[in-house]
């Protein structure tokens, strides 16, 4: 959880978002980077990277995090890994920091790791989204679930205005709930720390 003070010295916090083409990575990103920017103490930077294949193909959306102008806009060790697909959380735990953390959804990842430096946490999005008939809406219950790792970012009313920002109003009344529900989630949620190899 970033819990550091701001104007306590420089902070630089990186997020990295990663799973697969159709599932929302980029629009999580883009939510919680418009959300954070809302706090006028922080600078923040997203930038999204995508595999050739339109659906289906790799997917990530990296945020920086500063209480100054971001200097380089690229994760280094991430803080906060977000794997929403098995190739994701293979391919970058690597880049999570020491006492880092790894969110996962355990309904798409089994978070095999000799790693005893860092923190798994489960949040079973797919399930709940299973819930609302709609697959789709995992993104944006990750999304209200990450609240444990932004409580100094961001707060819920300033992503549910980013969302009524971005989402087309179609979308919206959905896309709110769900965020609702992962925040729930988040809460109640007890994730334990990882030591060695979870089967």
């Amino acid at each position: 959880m970033f819990v550091a003070e701001f104007g306590c010295g420089r902070m630089r916090y990186e997020i990295r978002i990663a799973g697969l083409g159709g599932q929302g990575i980029v629009l999580l990103g883009v939510v919680l980077a418009k959300a954070i920017a809302s706090n006028e103490k922080l600078h923040v930077v997203q930038t999204q990277s995508y595999g050739p294949e339109s659906r289906g193909g790799a997917v990530r959306a990296d945020l920086i995090v500063s209480n100054e102008p971001v200097d380089y806009p690229k994760v280094r060790q991430a803080d906060v890994l977000v794997a929403m697909s098995q190739s994701a959380f293979d391919a970058y735990l690597s880049n999570l920091k020491e006492t880092g953390t790894a969110i996962i959804d355990p309904s798409l990842v089994t978070p095999e790791t000799e790693r005893s430096d860092i923190t798994v946490k489960e949040v079973d999005a797919t399930k709940k989204a299973a819930e609302f008939g709609k697959g789709l809406l995992a993104n944006m219950i990750m999304l209200g679930a990450l609240h444990d790792h932004i409580i100094n970012l961001a707060s819920k009313e300033s992503i549910i205005k980013a969302l009524k920002e971005t989402v087309p109003d179609e979308n919206l009344s959905d896309d709110v709930k769900a965020v609702e529900a992962g925040w729930k989630l988040g809460v109640e949620r007890k994730w334990p720390r990882s030591s060695s190899n979870r089967k």
